[in-house]
């Protein structure tokens, strides 16, 4: 039996992502949204929708196993290690993927007209570095979609993702994860600085991506304090009932109260001794590369097959992005996986080497 439901949250997660755009990519701009969605966001914090609400709960996860990652190794070059071998090599395949094989059968440029563009080039390097930040658009793609241009939406959170790694990080080094009352102090008070200003907040460029770090610091907030945290069911109803209240006096306390009510449940729901969902991770964690490829293959079947059924583009999009989610896992992100721990070693016993020498 599975420890945890983290796999399965996470592929939730990325399929939450995956149905609330196709809907949006169907209609257009102005069309509305999925059917859940249009209900939803009246009630939900910051307004958000299914995919909002996937993304909220991939961070609240990352925040937790994250700062988990970097306590448990008290060794930056590890840390960042295990970071990069994460985000990076699975987002370069789906670049190049996009860029050299989707591209061009998408594009109402001719191909060699679209490969000697140079905003083709431009959006594989300058994706490829998540820093500072993502463009969307390749010369020509989707013309005919009723969101022209477009190629891959989703992967604005993933540099929000790599800024709060660095954060976390920076609070290693100094030394504020190993001290439960200074890290309180500095994220309380940076989440209390985004309520109060979000407009001058400086961590993050811009004001939908701050509410994801909002997400990705309680679930950190959790975990720093998990020895004296309790998960269950009262605690869920409690801060329920209590953004619930809050919901009446203004959306600015309203939409904190509900991340973290929306942090205690996921991670109620992960981590409950008794709540066993399917373990949708038994045989891969592709919740990835379900996220990367969802966007782009939405897109791609609605040139297909139009934009008249998106319920039909919800099950060709899954289909052909899992199809994908798989090989990126069993080619790409599981090997990579696998080389944690070995660049940092060999740094170190290059080091060691060379002092010997030395001597």
């Amino acid at each position: 039996m599975h420890d945890n439901n983290i796999n399965t949250l996470r592929f939730i997660g990325a399929f939450l992502v995956l149905f609330g755009h196709a809907f949006v990519l169907c209609y257009g701009p102005g069309g509305g949204e999925d059917p859940i969605s249009d209900w939803l966001m009246r009630y939900t914090g910051y307004r958000a929708k299914l995919p909002g609400l996937g993304v909220a709960m991939f961070f609240v996860l990352s925040g937790y196993l994250v700062t988990r990652s970097y306590v448990s190794r008290h060794n930056l070059l590890v840390y960042l290690e295990a970071r990069v071998l994460r985000i990076y090599p699975a987002l370069w395949v789906t670049l190049l993927f996009t860029v050299c094989i989707l591209g061009p059968l998408a594009s109402s440029l001719s191909v060699g007209d679209y490969f000697a563009h140079p905003a083709t080039w431009h959006y594989l390097e300058y994706n490829a570095k998540l820093f500072p930040d993502v463009i969307y658009r390749l010369p020509g793609s989707f013309p005919d979609n009723p969101r022209p241009g477009g190629v891959n939406g989703s992967l604005w959170s993933l540099p929000v993702e790599v800024r709060m790694y660095l954060i976390v990080a920076a609070l290693g080094v100094f030394g504020v994860l190993r001290r439960r009352w200074a890290f309180n102090l500095v994220a309380v008070g940076i989440v209390v600085f985004y309520v109060v200003a979000p407009e001058h907040f400086f961590l993050l460029p811009e004001l939908r991506r701050e509410r994801v770090g909002v997400y990705f610091l309680l679930g950190a907030l959790c975990y720093i304090n998990r020895d004296v945290l309790v998960l269950h069911w009262a605690g869920v109803l409690l801060l329920g009932t209590v953004a619930a209240i809050s919901f009446s006096y203004g959306k600015t306390f309203y939409n904190l109260l509900f991340a973290i009510w929306f942090c205690y449940l996921t991670l109620y729901i992960a981590f409950h001794q008794r709540i066993r969902l399917p373990d949708l991770g038994s045989r891969g964690d592709f919740s990835y590369g379900l996220y990367l490829y969802a966007f782009p293959m939405t897109q791609l079947g609605i040139m297909l097959l139009g934009p008249e059924h998106p319920w039909l583009i919800v099950v060709t999009t899954f289909i052909s992005s899992m199809l994908l989610a798989v090989l990126s896992w069993r080619y790409i992100e599981q090997p990579c996986l696998r080389l944690k721990g070995k660049l940092p070693a060999g740094l170190k016993n290059l080091f060691d080497s060379r002092r010997r020498t030395a001597r």
